[in-house]
Parts: structure tokens; sequence; C-alpha cells
């Protein structure tokens, strides 16, 4: 028996795209679905599909073509060029300044589908997403979280017994954050979603196995880095949590189990990021083998 032909699917409007015509063979294959809920795969069984979809005109008959194959992996020397992938994560910079031109609706399914493919513990794919283009929603998103931040800013501190922190209280806030809200211009606040056309807002299912905020922190970086191959600007925004603090989520249609946690932005950049220098800092790692430890920087 011929091996399954498993193709991507979006649904019966991507099914006729694909073949470019409607015909019963491409209706079928868009409404043959695999039993996994969190899967987006269609199904066409045995080579007489395809034949039926030639027959049909959806597809040309083509001759076999032989199997491709990978490469073995070749070792490449100590201190060689990083590859295209390795420069890509090397090169690639946060974006906080927009232009008005929105991103193409097809770049943007791109981008969720790269996070779809993405890893995750037990393969549980803890995810949703949200994708907003809408300006007008955008910018009431960000004007809540303007003042939401200017209200905890103001904030008199809490008095507390003793000097040092208890349990309870957790660890002091990253300096980071604390910086940009004392450095805002007086009336104006930090930019949250820095002008950007395209908000995507990748939801936690807090069902998933282990620490399903790591999964999403995986989606987010396969979808930055689709962004970036595609000329695209992207800036993760944790201030959107706060967004938990008011009537969005259910305006957004979030429902348990997911999550609002995170939210990345999107655009073509105004401006010249991605060729700024960042300093990175050095970190000591622990190097275990051969029954012995030593550091590595």
């Amino acid at each position: 028996m011929a091996k399954p032909w498993i193709v991507s699917r979006c649904g019966w409007e991507l099914a006729k795209s694909i073949f470019s015509v409607e015909t019963p063979s491409a209706q079928i294959l868009a409404t043959a679905t695999l039993r996994q809920p969190a899967s987006y795969y269609f199904l066409m069984e045995s080579i007489g599909m395809t034949n039926q979809l030639a027959a049909d005109g959806a597809v040309p008959e083509t001759k076999s073509e032989k199997p491709i194959r990978r490469k073995a992996n070749q070792l490449i020397p100590e201190g060689s060029p990083w590859n295209e992938v390795e420069e890509a994560f090397l090169k690639r910079r946060s974006v906080r300044k927009y232009k008005r031109k929105q991103v193409p609706e097809h770049y943007v399914k791109r981008i969720l589908e790269v996070g779809r493919y993405s890893a995750s513990q037990g393969n549980c794919q803890p995810w949703r997403f949200v994708v907003v283009r809408d300006r007008d929603m955008i910018s009431e998103m960000e004007l809540f979280v303007q003042n939401t931040l200017a209200m905890m800013s103001s904030a008199p501190p809490e008095e507390v017994a003793s000097e040092e922190p208890s349990e309870q209280q957790g660890p002091p806030p990253h300096p980071i954050p604390i910086k940009l809200l004392q450095e805002a211009p007086p009336g104006m606040g930090i930019k949250v979603f820095h002008g950007a056309p395209t908000v995507i807002f990748p939801l936690m299912d807090s069902r998933g196995i282990g620490h399903p905020e790591i999964d999403l922190g995986i989606v987010g970086t396969n979808m930055i880095m689709s962004a970036y191959s595609l000329g695209l600007g992207t800036c993760w925004v944790g201030f959107a949590e706060i967004l938990n603090f008011s009537d969005w989520p259910q305006r957004l249609g979030i429902e348990e189990p997911y999550k609002l946690v995170e939210a990345i932005t999107i655009g073509f950049e105004a401006g010249d990021a991605q060729h700024n220098f960042v300093q990175r800092e050095t970190h000591r790692t622990a190097w275990f083998e051969n029954g012995e430890q030593r550091d590595m920087y």
C-alpha cells in the first residue's frame, strides 16, 4: 500500500487555492482530517487519490521522482564562520519603531504557521494565537497599559516590618522595566506596542505539561525569526500581561484554559535597529565531561 500523502491544511478555501479548481477530490482533501485535535493536517490515502486529482485537472500528472535525502552532516572545523541560520539569530534585533504600512496578511499567516510547528514538551502544543491588526484596538490597549503602569509607578511603596524580603514578597523587580518607567516622558508613558500595525498574542494553554510558558517562548522565537527572514521587525512585549486586569481577554475571545501572557509586535522597521550592536553579558557555564567539571565562558 502506498504511503499516505500529508499536506498542510487551512480549510476548504486553502484546498481550492492549492489546486486552483473546485474538484470533488480537493473537497475530500479539505475534509479528511487526522484525529489529533491540535493538528491541522489533511491525509490523502494511497496514490489513487493523487491520480484522481490529476484526472480532475487539479494537478498535472508527473513522473515518479527520486526521494529527497538529506546530505550527511559534515563536521566543520573549529573557528569556522557562522552559517546562515546562526547568523540570523546573532544579527536579529528587537524593533521599537515601525512604519505605518501594514504587514501583508499572507506574511502573518506564514509566521503563524512556523510558530505552529514549534517544539513543545511532550508535543503538547499548548498554544493558540490572537492577531490584532485594528489600529484603534491597538491604541486602546496601549492606553490601558500606560495608565495602569502610571498608577503602579506613582503608588507609594508599602511599608515592611523587616528590611529582609520575605518569601511572600519574592525577589525585587528587574531593574530594566523600572528604569523604563522612570525615564518615560511626563504625561506620555512608555511605548507599549511601539506603533506596530500588527500585534500577535501567543496564548498559553495552562493544561500543558511541564512548563507551558517555556513552550510559548519557543513559539515566539520561531515566529520572530520567521518574521526576520521576511524582512520584518518584531519585539516581545511583556507589559501586555497587564491587559488581564481589564475586560480585554473577554474582548479578544480568550477563555480558560488559555491565558494572555505575552505579545509580539510585527511591522516594517522605521530606522536601522537591525544594525545596532547590543552588548550581551557573558555568563559562566558549568561544563561536566569525563568525570570532571570546568567553567566555560
